[in-house]
C-alpha cells in the first residue's frame, strides 16, 4: 500500500517539477489555390527566420563537408569547387517554402559560385512524410526575388531517409512535399468530422528538367487520383480531390483511422521507378484527456495535460475527485513497456480504489504497453493497455484483484493553447 501511494506521488511531483517543451508548429498551405490544372506562378514568400545554432567551417580548394548542428542537412563541396578558402555556414531557419516540411537551412555566403556542383542532402523524418510519400519529397531554394525553385532530385534513399540534390550556388534551402493530403493529421472528438483535400505544388515532369518554379499549392487534378479508402471506424464521403471523414460517436477500437488517397501516378528518381503512390491522413478520435475503459465497460475521460521533457514525461488527468496518470522516461515518442519502478507507470485513483500497472502481492508487472506520439506541435496522443491491471481497495479490509484496462490519450502539452 505504501509503495502504491508513493508511486502516484512520484508521478505527480515529476509533473510539477519538470519543464515543458513546445514543438515548433507545422506550416499550413499558404492560401492554397482551388483551380486545378491552371499553370501557377512561382510563390514569393518571406525569408525564413533563424531557428537554432549556426554551424561554421572553413573549406578550401581541397573540398570538405559541413552539416547542421541537428544533422538534418549535410553539404559536401568537392575538391576543385573553390579556388580559395571560404568560411561556410549552415543556419537553421523557418521553412516558408510552399508545401514545406521541417526546417529550412540558410547556406552562406549567398554570392558564392562553385566551379563543380556541391551536394546537399536532407535527412527526412516520418513526420516530414506525413500526408505524403518519400518519393514525393523535393528540395527547393529561395532565389533573390523570394521565389522558390526546385532542382531535380539526384537520389532518394528510403532506408537512410535522405533526399539529395546538387547545386553550384548557396541560398536558403528547404524540403517540401510536391503532393499531399491536407490535413495530414486530425484530432477529433467522437461524432465530429474533418474536411480533407488533395494538393500539389510542382507538376510531375521528366527527370532531366531542372530548377522548377514552386507555386502555392493547388488542388490536384482529378486525373491523378485513382481512389480513396478508409481503414478504421467512421465513414468517408469523397468526390474527386476532396472528401470528408465522419468520426464514430464512440471512441473507436482502432486509433488512428487512416484515410488513404491512391494516386494514378508514378515518378522516376535516378532511374528507379516509384509507383503505387499513396497519401495518408491519420485521424485520431477521442475526447480531450485520458480516456479509460475498465473490463469492457463505459469509457471515462479525465481531462488534463502533458508535461514532456528530457527527464520524466508525465500525463495527468482529473475527473471530479478521481485522478489518472501516465509517466515514462525516455523519448517523447515511442512504445514503452510497464516497469516495476516509476520509469513507465500507470495509475488511476478512484477514492479508496487504486488501479495500477502492477498486480498481485509480489507484485508482478502488468502486460501491455504505452504507445505515445508527440510529433504534432499541439497534441500528445497515444493508446495504452494494462493486461492485467492490478487494483487495490485501500479501505478495510483491503481487498485486491485484477482488471483489463484500455486507454486512449489526447492532451495538449502544458502551456500550449488551442489551434
Amino acid at each position: 500500500m505504501k509503495n502504491i501511494t508513493q508511486l502516484f506521488l512520484c508521478l505527480t511531483l515529476a509533473a510539477c517539477m519538470a519543464s515543458c517543451n513546445t514543438d515548433p508548429g507545422a506550416v499550413d498551405p499558404d492560401n492554397p489555390g482551388d483551380n486545378p490544372g491552371k499553370p501557377a506562378a512561382g510563390a514569393v514568400t518571406p525569408v525564413g527566420s533563424p531557428e537554432g545554432t549556426a554551424t561554421t567551417a572553413t573549406i578550401g580548394p581541397a573540398g570538405g563537408t559541413i552539416e547542421s548542428a541537428d544533422k538534418q542537412v549535410i553539404v559536401q563541396i568537392p575538391a576543385g569547387a573553390l579556388a580559395t578558402s571560404q568560411t561556410i555556414s549552415v543556419q537553421p531557419i523557418s521553412n516558408n517554402c510552399p508545401g514545406g516540411t521541417g526546417r529550412a537551412f540558410r547556406l552562406t555566403p549567398h554570392g558564392i559560385t562553385f566551379t563543380k556542383p556541391a551536394t546537399i542532402t536532407f535527412q527526412y523524418s516520418e513526420t516530414d512524410v506525413n500526408g505524403s510519400n518519400p518519393a514525393l519529397l523535393r528540395i527547393a531554394y529561395q532565389n533573390s526575388k523570394g521565389i522558390w525553385q526546385s532542382p531535380a532530385v539526384k537520389s532518394l534513399d528510403t532506408t537512410a531517409h535522405t533526399v539529395t540534390v546538387q547545386t553550384t550556388h548557396f541560398s536558403d534551402w528547404g524540403l517540401f512535399k510536391k503532393m499531399f493530403i491536407y490535413p495530414q493529421n486530425s484530432f477529433l472528438n467522437p461524432g465530429d468530422n474533418v474536411y480533407l483535400r488533395v494538393f500539389q505544388t510542382v507538376e510531375e515532369v521528366p527527370v532531366e528538367e531542372d530548377d522548377l518554379i514552386v507555386p502555392l499549392p493547388t488542388l490536384m487534378p482529378t486525373k491523378y487520383i485513382e481512389k480513396w479508402a478508409l481503414r478504421g471506424e467512421g465513414t468517408l464521403a469523397h468526390q474527386h480531390n476532396d472528401g470528408t471523414y465522419y468520426a464514430p460517436s464512440r471512441i473507436p477500437a482502432t486509433n488512428p483511422a487512416a484515410v488513404t488517397v491512391f494516386l494514378n501516378k508514378s515518378t522516376t528518381i535516378e532511374g528507379k521507378l516509384y509507383k503505387d503512390l499513396r497519401l495518408i491522413s491519420n485521424i485520431f478520435v477521442a475526447p480531450e484527456g485520458i480516456s479509460v475503459q475498465i473490463d469492457g465497460g463505459e469509457w471515462k475521460t479525465y481531462p488534463g495535460g502533458a508535461n514532456i521533457n528530457t527527464t520524466h514525461n508525465v500525463i495527468l488527468g482529473q475527473n471530479g475527485t478521481e485522478y489518472a496518470s501516465l509517466g515514462w522516461k525516455g523519448a517523447p515518442t515511442g512504445t514503452f513497456r510497464w516497469t516495476k519502478s516509476t520509469d513507465v507507470a500507470f495509475n488511476i485513483v478512484k477514492g479508496a480504489l487504486i488501479y495500477q500497472h502492477l498486480y498481485g502481492s509480489a507484485p508482478s508487472v502488468s502486460g501491455g504497453s504505452l504507445k505515445v506520439d508527440n510529433s504534432d506541435p499541439t497534441w500528445v496522443v497515444g493508446t495504452f493497455t494494462v493486461e492485467p491491471a492490478g487494483w487495490i481497495d485501500t479501505s478495510p479490509p483491503g481487498r485486491m484483484g485484477t482488471s483489463s484496462v484500455k486507454g486512449v490519450i489526447r492532451v495538449k502539452r502544458v502551456g500550449v493553447g488551442a489551434h
